[in-house]
């Protein structure tokens, strides 16, 4: 969490030997104040002095004078640049610098800084110079040297030549001067106590002294025999000092660029008044400040603080003692501009900078706010464990990234590897079992307190096979904790890779499938979806005609869901009721295996064999499995009373991340794109698919999956002139938000429609392209092709709302008219949830709602990384906390979830007029998909 106190001075360290103003006087606009007046009197007098000691220096042939000119300058120029650089320190920070303007103090004193620095090794080689000619050389030979070596005035050339008696005059006015506003600075300091001007009284007294050594030096060389020299010793004495502000204040500001840490007296003051706090919020006796940090900016100090609170305690409650926090330190440290709090649990100590991504994590390929992850997670990015207490709070997370953690060894490239030549698309299963044990690794190291999980429950990519052996069974019954996972199951699988959902190898077993029982429909019917590339029925089917050794060696197969929950049972788990339906082999009414679609896969006499290799089902989603295996207890910690529920797939495991009520549905905007409805209603389609509720009997899972979401829009986007700024899609929002519906701008304008598709789709089966139509708007009425480009102004808008078009005209038939409201309101989903990357851009947020509807509104659902992750560890606390079989995961996660926590309403939704507008070309854009899947059919 972060913000931003209005509070703003200025401190500096003393060093030794060279002390620098505070400007906290400097800068106040009370001129009528005391302590201002007297110290602008000082900036002036400095002023006048400087320009004084360098000109008189020059003139009366002093090198010393000149120095102490040059050390004049040197807080001269740091006052005045903070004069220069207040207004623009003191600026609000902004979207391009959103740590505000404090360092372009910082460059502002490097280079003044430097500038001394430079300048005094310049009058320092010249009194060495001078020096040498002095004891080394004639006097005519001195001349020439230093005429030849610049360091000569041009005036006066002779190496032994003795400054002006005037020049001691001089020095004495300023070393006068300067005791006066030493006595006069000073006597303000103790009447008002302020440590600042006792810190500018002793600046006046160190410049003083220095006067006194120019002083000394320009008189001894005039009145001692043979002195002449003393003048450029004074003046190299006094380019040391100069050459040792300018580099300590150098030092001082590259490291102040390279965010060095604020000083251990800064952060004892903000842990002093931050701890002050705690007295004065609710329970404050149970809260730990544990970490103090931060960064100088300029003037401004960016404060981090880290705050134990109880796992209990609310975001509300956080959040106010957050601002108490921030009031507080910002009022009574000077120079805190920002104050951010991290809240982490009481119960788990992260370790120190657990924020910053290891450096060994590989960026993505693309990384813009659109590129989100797949839903299919397991296998094709990353691992998630997530522990949860029975309120819902996250208690602790950990992550694999499957590319970060194991592209070396494993081969892999996002995840999986590929066999262009047979369109396979893989994972290798031994990084998966090598993955378990590294995220439960990772658990442990952030002190999540696995002992007290009371039970597991998980997603993994739908549809992935694992064929485990006959070795799998006593394999898994007798892990040891003493070793891995790896080494111990290296035997267990007949086959070392699990299909990926993006393996697009088995047209020919689809083609199987469909014609099977009839049609695409009668294969709907039965198992909720037609034939996919990426189902287990094909995948099995073509294993046993391309690899019947594999086929013949396997003794269990399992789905990904199913194979994570055999590794923490320590025996094969049984497929969940839900992951079952993305099979192709589950007939979904009769709630069995189908016969007949077993007998395709296995042929008539090795259906037995195929049903020993899958296994029964069991009809409940929720209860436990058993008992954790004894490997996790001995290596791990767990309680041996920890019990595993049925895991399930990632898709059926997302609709679980909330309470999703029956028509409301939810929208992933990631690379992909994904469309979820809980329903009642159960009207299967080729063209979507449907699953069995994870949890709730009766219901069901409605699905879409369009693998051009992101990245499609990403193409279009692209064409568009580049934003000036750093938000890539500013241009693009521009135009979806400008753009009318269908981009109908007034009467007989003709909608226009639109498939954009760089990869093959899915839904509908099109080849990779992009075709443009328009239509009547009124009635959708004479579609027609466009042969020309309109333009990427249009295609921003039309991008989107095709995308959306296809999801309602695939849920058009399970939606019903809102009930509960005022208005008479058009079939149309209840509530719009959007997930992923795309959901943080309000202009497709817009479009979706425009063309969707959703009569509560169009919300973005924020469940933190991984809503699959999370949606399975609320099954566990639903699988073994409800009160019988009867209380529904609705009712029990219903009652704990806090809404305000994860969900924020992004747009309205239904727009009376603009939803029916779309609805006149719903039935244009069906015929539209339908006259290219004549000439693009993949």
């Amino acid at each position: 969490m972060s913000a931003l106190t209005q509070t703003q001075t200025r401190t500096h360290k003393h060093g030794a030997g060279h002390h620098h103003h505070d400007n906290a006087y400097l800068t106040s606009q009370n001129k009528n104040d005391a302590g201002v007046r007297i110290t602008r009197i000082g900036l002036y007098s400095n002023l006048g002095m400087a320009i004084a000691k360098g000109v008189g220096g020059y003139v009366f042939n002093s090198k010393a004078m000149v120095a102490d000119g040059i050390h004049s300058l040197t807080d001269l120029a740091s006052d005045i640049l903070t004069l220069a650089t207040i207004s623009w320190s003191l600026r609000p920070p902004t979207d391009k610098f959103p740590t505000g303007f404090g360092k372009i103090e910082s460059l502002g004193s490097l280079g003044v800084s430097s500038m001394l620095l430079f300048g005094g090794l310049w009058m320092g080689y010249g009194g060495i110079l001078t020096l040498y000619g002095h004891f080394f050389m004639d006097p005519a030979s001195a001349t020439d040297f230093l005429a030849h070596a610049g360091a000569s005035h041009g005036h006066e050339h002779a190496a032994d030549a003795v400054p002006s008696l005037h020049a001691a005059w001089l020095a004495a006015g300023t070393v006068a001067i300067k005791e006066w506003l030493y006595h006069a600075t000073m006597k303000v300091a103790r009447e008002r106590k302020s440590s600042v001007l006792a810190s500018n009284a002793v600046h006046h007294r160190v410049d003083s002294l220095t006067g006194i050594v120019t002083l000394a030096v320009i008189l001894g060389a005039n009145f001692v025999e043979n002195a002449a020299w003393l003048d450029p010793v004074g003046g190299l004495l006094i380019s040391l000092m100069v050459v040792k502000a300018g580099a300590e204040n150098t030092v001082a500001s590259l490291f102040e660029l390279a965010d060095r840490s604020i000083d251990d007296e800064v952060k004892a003051a903000i842990r002093k008044h931050a701890q002050r706090v705690f007295s004065d919020v609710t329970d404050g006796h149970e809260m730990e400040l544990r970490d103090v940090s931060g960064v100088k900016s300029g003037q401004n100090y960016l404060v981090e603080l880290e705050v134990a609170v109880p796992s209990a305690w609310t975001v509300r409650e956080t959040s106010d003692a957050e601002e108490k926090i921030r009031t507080r330190v910002g009022s009574k440290v000077r120079g805190v501009r920002r104050v951010r709090v991290r809240f982490v649990p009481s119960e788990v100590t992260p370790p120190k900078f657990d924020e910053f991504i290891p450096g060994d994590v590989s960026p993505r390929s693309s990384p813009e706010p659109e590129e989100d992850e797949h839903h299919h997670g397991n296998g094709n990015g990353n691992g998630n464990a997530i522990v949860i207490a029975s309120d819902l709070k996250v208690v602790s997370e950990a992550k694999v990234d499957f590319d970060a953690d194991f592209a070396a060894k494993y081969k892999i490239v996002k995840g999986v590897q590929t066999n262009e030549d047979e369109g396979e698309v893989y994972a290798p299963v031994a990084m998966w079992v090598e993955s378990v044990d590294l995220v439960l690794a990772r658990l442990k190291e952030k002190g999540c307190p696995v002992d007290l999980i009371k039970g597991i429950s998980g997603s993994g990519q739908q549809h992935s096979s694992v064929y485990w052996s006959e070795h799998a069974e006593s394999a898994l019954n007798k892990l040891d904790g003493g070793k891995t996972l790896l080494d111990q199951l290296s035997n267990a699988f007949a086959y070392e890779f699990t299909p990926n959902w993006q393996d697009h190898s088995t047209q020919t077993e689809c083609d199987h499938f469909d014609a099977h029982l009839g049609s695409k429909q009668k294969l709907a019917d039965a198992t909720g979806s037609s034939a996919h590339h990426r189902f287990t029925g094909t995948q099995i089917l073509r294993m046993r005609r391309r690899r019947p050794e594999v086929y013949g060696k396997t003794a269990r197969i399992s789905l990904a869901s199913s194979f994570l929950a055999s590794l923490f049972l320590g025996t094969i788990a049984p497929i969940d009721i839900s992951d079952v339906t993305g099979m192709n082999l589950w007939d979904i009414a009769g709630e069995k295996w189908n016969e007949s679609l077993l007998e395709l896969t296995a042929t008539k006499e090795g259906v037995p064999e195929l049903r020993k290799k899958l296994g029964d089902v069991p009809l409940d989603g929720g209860g436990s499995l058993g008992g954790i295996s004894s490997y996790f207890v001995q290596r791990y910690g767990f309680s041996p009373d920890c019990q595993i529920a049925p895991f399930t797939g990632d898709n059926p495991a997302t609709i679980l991340s909330l309470p999703l009520r029956p028509h409301d549905a939810i929208v992933s905007l990631g690379t992909s794109s994904t469309f979820l409805m809980n329903t009642p209603s159960y009207k299967p389609d080729p063209s979507y698919h449907f699953m069995n509720h994870p949890t709730t009997k009766g219901h069901f899972m409605f699905m879409l999956c369009y693998k051009n979401g992101g990245l499609a829009r990403e193409k279009v986007r692209d064409k568009l002139p580049k934003p000036a700024g750093s938000d890539l899609w500013e241009n693009f929002n521009k135009q979806v938000l400008e753009t009318p519906p269908l981009d109908v701008r007034k009467n007989g304008d003709r909608a226009k429609l639109g498939l954009y598709f760089p990869l093959p789709e899915i839904v509908p089966n099109i080849k990779a392209g992009t075709w443009r139509y328009t239509c009547n708007a009124s009635d959708g009425s004479d579609l027609k092709e466009e042969t020309a480009d309109w333009g990427a102004e249009a295609d921003a808008r039309v991008i989107v709302e095709s995308q959306a078009l296809s999801m309602r005209l695939r849920s058009q038939n399970l939606v019903s008219k809102p009930k509960g409201h005022s208005l008479d309101l058009p079939a149309q989903p209840r509530r719009i949830y959007l997930v992923g990357g795309g959901s943080l851009n309000p202009a497709i947020a817009r479009a979706f709602g425009d063309v969707l509807g959703g009569a509560d509104g169009v919300y973005r659902l924020d469940v933190g990384g991984n809503a699959c992750a999370l949606g399975g560890a609320y099954k566990a606390l639903w699988a073994l906390e409800r009160r019988g079989a009867d209380e529904s995961f609705d009712e029990l996660i219903g009652a704990r979830w806090r809404e305000e926590d994860a969900v924020q309403k992004v747009d309205d939704g239904y727009r009376g007029g603009v939803f029916e507008r779309y609805g006149k070309v719903l039935g244009a854009f069906e015929e539209l998909e339908g006259r290219i899947l004549e000439v693009a059919h993949n």
